[in-house]
C-alpha cells in the first residue's frame, strides 16, 4: 500500500472544526474595469461629428491621422458610408467604446477624427485685394456659440478669426462638431491683445467696429468699408476696456428690450448679413 507523504493531523471527536465553521470574509464590492483613456498628441485636432469629419476628409485628408469609431458603427448609415471613405484614402480607423468617445466629446454622433493640422490666420502676410472681412472674439467661452460663429463665418466668407488665448474657448470636439465643417476654412489667430492685430490689419486698409448695445449709430447706419473687422465680446461681459479703445468706432444692433443682448453668434450673424448686403448692392 502506497503511503502519502504527509501526515494527516486528526481531530478529537466532538471538538469544533473552527476553520471550516469560521464566517467567510465579507464580499469586495465589484470594481468597473477602468477604461484606459487613449494618449494623443495634444497639437491633434479632435474632430466629432460625421458632417465635421466629411468635411475634413473633404478639404483636408492628409491630416487625418486616426479616426474612433463607436463600437455599433454598422447599425448606422452615415457611419457606414464614413468607414467606406476611411478605408478608401487608407485611414486608420479605431473601434471604441461609448464611453471612450463620450470622454472627448458628449455629443460625438458615433465617430471623432484627429488632424495634425491647425490653420493659422496669417494676417500679417496676407496680401489683400478687394474686400476683407474678420472677426475678433473678445472672450467667447460658449462653444456652441463658438461653433456657430465658425459655421457662419464659412459660409459668409470670413478671411480669418482672432479670439484670446486665455478665458476663451479653443477648437474643442464640440466647437467642431458645431461647426459642421466651418473650422475647415476659417483660420484663426490667438493673442490675449487685440491692440496689435488690429494695428496691422488697418495699415492694410481695415476698420474695426465693435457691437455695443450702448452705441447710438447702428450696423444699419454705417456705410460699411470693403475691410471690416466685426469685434464682438463675451456673452455676458460684452466687450473688455482696451479693446473697445482698440476699435475705430462702437455700433449696435437695434434691438426693443435696452436691457438685453443678442446671442454672440446671433450678432455676428446679423452683422456678416449686412456686410455682404451692403457689399453686393455696391456691385
Amino acid at each position: 500500500m502506497r503511503k502519502n507523504n504527509f501526515k494527516s493531523k486528526a481531530r478529537p471527536l466532538g471538538k469544533r472544526n473552527e476553520r471550516s465553521e469560521r464566517s467567510a470574509p465579507p464580499a469586495q464590492p465589484q470594481q468597473h474595469k477602468k477604461v484606459e483613456k487613449q494618449q494623443f498628441p495634444k497639437n491633434w485636432r479632435q474632430v466629432a461629428g460625421t458632417h465635421a469629419i466629411t468635411e475634413l476628409l473633404n478639404v483636408h485628408p492628409k491630416s487625418v491621422q486616426t479616426v474612433l469609431l463607436q463600437t455599433n458603427w454598422k447599425s448606422s448609415a452615415e457611419l457606414r458610408a464614413l468607414a467606406e471613405t476611411l478605408e478608401q484614402k487608407k485611414i486608420k480607423i479605431e473601434i471604441k467604446g461609448e464611453q471612450q468617445l463620450q470622454e472627448i466629446c458628449r455629443s460625438h454622433q458615433g465617430a471623432v477624427a484627429f488632424s495634425d493640422l491647425e490653420l493659422e490666420f496669417d494676417y500679417e502676410n496676407t496680401v489683400w485685394e478687394g474686400n476683407g472681412l474678420v472677426l475678433a472674439l473678445d472672450g467667447v467661452e460658449d462653444t456652441q456659440n463658438l461653433g456657430a460663429v465658425l459655421r457662419t463665418s464659412w459660409l459668409m466668407g470670413v478671411n480669418g478669426i482672432i479670439i484670446p488665448e486665455d478665458r476663451a474657448v479653443g477648437l474643442t470636439a464640440n466647437v467642431h462638431k458645431v461647426a459642421c465643417g466651418g473650422v475647415e476654412h476659417v483660420p484663426i489667430h490667438r493673442t490675449n491683445q487685440f491692440a496689435q492685430p488690429f494695428e496691422t490689419l488697418k495699415q492694410a486698409g481695415f476698420w474695426a467696429f465693435g457691437l455695443s448695445h450702448k452705441a447710438k449709430r447702428t450696423i444699419y447706419d454705417l456705410d460699411i468699408p470693403e475691410k471690416v473687422i466685426w469685434v464682438l465680446g463675451a456673452e455676458d461681459k460684452g466687450l473688455r476696456s482696451p479693446t473697445e479703445k482698440a476699435c475705430d468706432e462702437l455700433v449696435s444692433i437695434p434691438q426693443l428690450a435696452p436691457n438685453a443682448s443678442y446671442n454672440v453668434s446671433v450678432s455676428a450673424a446679423l452683422a456678416l448679413g449686412e456686410t455682404k448686403r451692403q457689399w453686393m448692392k455696391k456691385k
